[in-house]
């Protein structure tokens, strides 16, 4: 990492890697991710605003932040209210994330050394400035939005007085309970290159954004990413589900033929593991083609 370097931007957004083909076609933008712990990091293609990305995403907070070496900002977005239309929920994230922003400008400590005794004179009279006032409401606003007690609010007003460095972002993201290798990523000390998980996400079909995500494997600890990690891993369990299913299936099936009482519901039982087993099985041959890729 250099001064030099670009300045970069990571959304941190409370999705998992499965509902990530959605997101790239609700925003319409494409970008790469990795995901911890139920939680996206997303590095848009081209200059997204974070706001409209946490605007159009249907869940809880996302957090922004960037670097360029030197100096360093971190936004946090709150939860979209459904009752706001699209362009008053941007207008409010917008407004929102311009509050809610903590800034840290590049350290100059050489012109202090230039101007000598005027730097001593000044740091003996203190002040409140905007900047103060600024940093300590944007303190107050995420401390709310992330529902942090008292101690940790307190660590978060210490950060925000910090100044900036390459440990900063990290230290505050560790804070605030999300991934801190968002930090790393904007501060060019990992790669998503480097990263087995990483992925390129782009719109698509509805259909093969389905696809995608039911052939992904998630990152959270829930029941549902549980369920879904062990038949990535093992595909031959939704083989022998499959199986299981067309057997029940055909059995229920040829019980109805026979008539009599509880035909109907025999043969609609039936034809819904049949169709269920059907499924289990396209999935199977998905999941294998992904693992094969």
């Amino acid at each position: 990492m250099t001064d030099q370097q670009l300045n970069r931007t990571a959304v941190l957004v409370h999705v998992d890697a499965p509902e990530l083909p959605f997101l790239a076609n609700v925003i319409d933008a494409s970008f790469s991710a990795v995901t911890r712990n139920g939680w996206a990091v997303v590095l848009p293609d081209e200059d997204t605003d974070p706001a409209f990305i946490a605007a159009v995403h249907p869940g809880d907070m996302c957090i922004a932040v960037s670097s360029d070496g030197a100096e360093r900002s971190l936004s946090v977005y709150p939860r979209t209210d459904p009752s706001r239309d699209e362009q008053a929920e941007l207008d409010h994230q917008m407004d929102v994330g311009r509050v809610a922003r903590l800034r840290w400008e590049a350290e100059h400590s050489d012109i202090a050394e230039i101007l000598g005794g005027e730097a001593d004179t000044a740091s003996q009279h203190p002040v409140a400035t905007d900047t103060d006032r600024e940093t300590r409401i944007a303190v107050e606003a995420i401390a709310s939005i992330c529902s942090l007690d008292p101690a940790a609010t307190a660590r978060l007003e210490n950060y925000a007085a910090t100044p900036s460095s390459g440990l900063l972002l990290e230290s505050v993201l560790q804070l605030l309970g999300v991934p801190v290798v968002a930090a790393k990523l904007v501060e060019s000390e990992r790669s998503l290159d480097d990263m087995p998980d990483a992925r390129h996400y782009q719109p698509k079909p509805l259909g093969l954004s389905f696809v995608d995500a039911v052939t992904t494997e998630p990152s959270g600890n829930d029941v549902a990413s549980r369920i879904q990690r062990a038949y990535i891993r093992h595909p031959e369990i939704l083989l022998a589900m499959g199986g299981a299913e067309l057997i029940a299936g055909s059995t229920l099936a040829a019980l109805a033929r026979r008539g009599g009482r509880g035909a109907r519901v025999l043969g609609t039982a039936s034809a819904v593991l049949l169709t269920d087993a059907a499924g289990q099985t396209a999935l199977w041959a998905a999941v294998r083609a992904r693992k094969k890729s």
